[in-house]
């Protein structure tokens, strides 16, 4: 008889971005393959949990008791502190799920030691987890690029000393993590979680729908002569007065106080398209559970999608994606799924590449259909077998 294995989750925000909740998800339907009812699992997130995002799961949600930010010693005698401690004390493992790590492209900082031993804070909860000597796991996720110095010995840091396991979503990733930051143990390399996320088959819309997961991100990693909303909204007018089909657009990242969001962009895209009289939908992501909002994806006849997750939850529901993407974990993902004609990298992506793809992609989705069926298994099953690597005591 297996023995319950209990897991602390940590290290995303299951509000406002869908990546989060989505691996959350990934995560609990791989422990269910592992155990099936023999494991405990609880997430601990460093903001407050709303509505939308929480109702989704059926695990203990508690809020990280401390932030080193505003850290107080008479703190550490509270309750709430004392239960962290004993959830990590008594786990078997502790996990960090966050989805890309020592970029580049996110973090362009110039070396400092102070910097590097900075990254212990980033990973607060598995560097308190390796001091009770708990099995830390660094979920699969992407790594780099890693040119810079601060992210070489950022890395090798946290795998030397924070991660007791490590897994990559990329070739590339795993490379960067070996060649570039030369850590020595064994990365080991699986699709992403959110892969497993589960989905209802029941279509939600009456018709054929052509969903456009929305980026702000992409806006600011952009090499193209044309902008991405001005490439977003040629698209949809080409989509509208070609094919006559209706138009949804899926923002992904919704954060309320921010002013630069996916819903922003998104009515930038709709504003631009009304002066023109042609209409497209905002599906309200804000005020949807992570489930619904996969759901809506899955019932979409195709998505064009710049947000990565977003491709996730088409691919891994079977609908035939067309992706504009700004790094190589784009890339990986369609090639998971056999898909690698279907990506467009932000360098070349003009408003003429991008319609011409689209035509193409049309055509051919299903083909596209058939053949991303045709490998959902195999995803599904490398998942799991790294799973059995970073999950077992």
């Amino acid at each position: 008889m297996v023995s319950m294995i209990k897991i602390l989750a940590t290290g995303i925000i299951i509000e406002d971005n869908f990546g989060g909740p989505s691996i959350l998800h990934g995560l609990q339907e791989v422990l269910a393959e592992l155990y099936g009812n023999d494991y405990e699992l609880i997430y601990y997130q460093t903001t407050p949990f709303n509505e939308y995002s929480s109702r989704d799961f059926n695990f203990k949600m508690k809020t990280v008791p401390f932030s080193f930010k505003n850290f107080e010693f008479a703190f550490l005698r509270s309750k709430e502190m004392k239960e962290f401690i004993r959830d990590v004390k008594s786990s078997d493992i502790v996990v960090n799920l966050y989805g890309i790590c020592f970029s580049d492209n996110l973090n362009p900082q110039k070396f400092s030691y102070l910097r590097m031993f900075l990254t212990a804070f980033t990973f607060k909860i598995l560097t308190i987890a390796k001091f009770f000597r708990r099995k830390t796991v660094k979920n699969t996720c992407s790594f780099g690029p890693m040119k810079s110095k601060l992210n070489q010995k950022s890395a090798a840091f946290a795998c030397n000393h924070l991660f007791d396991v490590v897994s990559a979503r990329e070739a590339k990733s795993r490379d960067a993590l070996i060649y570039d930051a030369k850590v020595k143990k064994e990365i080991f390399l699986s699709p992403d979680i959110a892969n497993m996320m589960t989905f209802s088959n029941d279509k939600i819309f009456g018709e054929n729908k052509i969903g456009i997961s929305t980026s702000h991100q992409i806006i600011r990693q952009w090499e193209g002569k044309t902008g991405y909303v001005e490439c977003m909204v040629n698209l949809c007018r080409h989509i509208s007065q070609t094919y006559g089909i209706s138009i949804i657009l899926i923002p992904n990242e919704v954060q309320q106080l921010s002013d630069m969001n996916d819903i922003t962009v998104s009515k930038e895209i709709q504003d631009k398209l009304k002066k023109e009289s042609i209409h497209v939908d905002i599906i309200d992501s804000a005020h949807m559970s992570s489930k619904e909002l996969k759901n809506t994806i899955a019932s979409c006849e195709v998505i064009v999608a710049s947000r990565y997750h977003s491709c996730v939850a088409a691919l891994s529901s079977g609908v035939p994606t067309l992706v504009v993407g700004w790094h190589y974990k784009y890339e990986e993902l369609l090639h998971w799924y056999g898909q690698d004609e279907w990506g467009i990298p932000t360098g070349e992506c003009t408003s003429e590449k991008l319609i011409s793809t689209f035509d193409s992609f049309w055509e051919n989705r299903d083909e596209s259909k058939k053949i991303i069926a045709e490998k959902h298994p195999d995803v599904r099953k490398a998942v799991i077998e790294t799973g059995k690597i970073l999950f077992s005591k």
